[in-house]
């Protein structure tokens, strides 16, 4: 095994209320960055999730992992605590209304810090914003040298209300959470929370990049669903912007992990392919674009 990819964040149980009315139960969160990967890697690498699990479901866990032989377990972490659950309204395709139950803790630097060493790669996914907090982020930063790639992700959902409900939040100290990452995933809609705006703009989108670029990242990718995506990135004349054209579907049913399942493959074909990024990018948007034809994990475990 080749290569060996981390991948941080919270494997949710999820609970999808489709626009048609029909619910359906799956495993969520960043296990849609976990099963794609150990789908890719399977004659390439392996997949080390680190994360933690209550232990009412880690057998079930366990059992959906050992699928794949390239995932490995060590980064596993049970817990007592009720494991988190989500319930995703699809008001329509493409709009979600969220409630979770968050019981799980945040990982620490210790829980994650003997996992690095021999990573190729790290994906940070923020799948429920507990995941980890802002200063193991840091450790984990100055403790790992390779490349991470941090999904913003729930980062810019509030915490529940009494109702367990979550709303899109403005993230003031985004710059604290995002500095030093090589490179910074986000939905056109979550950026919003960073630029503080009730609309996201191309400019200030600018701005945001921006400053990025400026303090270590190397890449700003922004993903738009139906539209495609843009890229940010530098070189000696300044800031580039560059279009991911859309990729064609015939049916849109869910769109439920599209984005982890984007970093996923972004991160996948950057490792294998190596070159530009644009590459990358655009095989990522089509494994994104594929995932919307259909609901849960199925095909990666069938």
């Amino acid at each position: 095994m080749a290569m060996k990819i981390g991948v941080i964040g919270t494997p949710n149980k999820d609970t999808l209320i489709l626009p048609d009315k029909r619910k359906t139960a799956s495993w969520g969160g960043v296990i849609y960055n976990i099963l794609p990967l150990a789908h890719y890697l399977r004659k390439d690498g392996a997949v080390l999730p680190i994360c933690a699990v209550g232990e009412e479901v880690l057998a079930d866990f366990l059992g959906l992992l050992r699928k794949y032989n390239n995932i490995l377990f060590e980064g596993i972490k049970s817990c007592a605590q009720k494991h988190n659950r989500v319930t995703l309204n699809c008001v329509s395709q493409t709009e979600k209304e969220e409630t979770a139950e968050l019981n799980l803790p945040p990982l620490t630097f210790e829980q994650i810090q003997n996992h690095l060493q021999g990573l190729d790669f790290l994906i940070i996914n923020f799948t429920s914003g507990r995941d980890l907090e802002k200063e193991t982020l840091r450790k984990v930063r100055l403790a790992y040298r390779g490349r991470i790639l941090l999904d913003v992700h729930s980062l810019t959902l509030s915490d529940p209300d009494a109702k367990g409900r979550r709303r899109l939040r403005m993230l003031r100290d985004w710059q604290e959470w995002l500095e030093g990452m090589d490179f910074v995933q986000l939905t056109w809609e979550e950026a919003n929370s960073l630029i503080g705006q009730n609309e996201t703009s191309v400019a200030g989108l600018v701005e945001v990049a921006d400053w990025l670029l400026q303090h270590g990242t190397s890449g700003v990718i922004v993903t738009r669903g139906a539209r495609g995506a843009f890229y940010f990135h530098a070189d000696e004349q300044g800031i580039l912007k560059e279009e991911i054209p859309s990729f064609p579907i015939q049916t849109l049913v869910d769109t439920t992990g599209c984005g982890d399942v984007f970093s996923a493959a972004f991160v996948y074909h950057l490792l294998i392919w190596g070159g530009g990024g644009l590459e990358s990018l655009t095989f990522a948007n089509r494994a994104a674009a594929l995932k919307a034809t259909f609901s849960g994990i199925g095909p990666w475990v069938a």
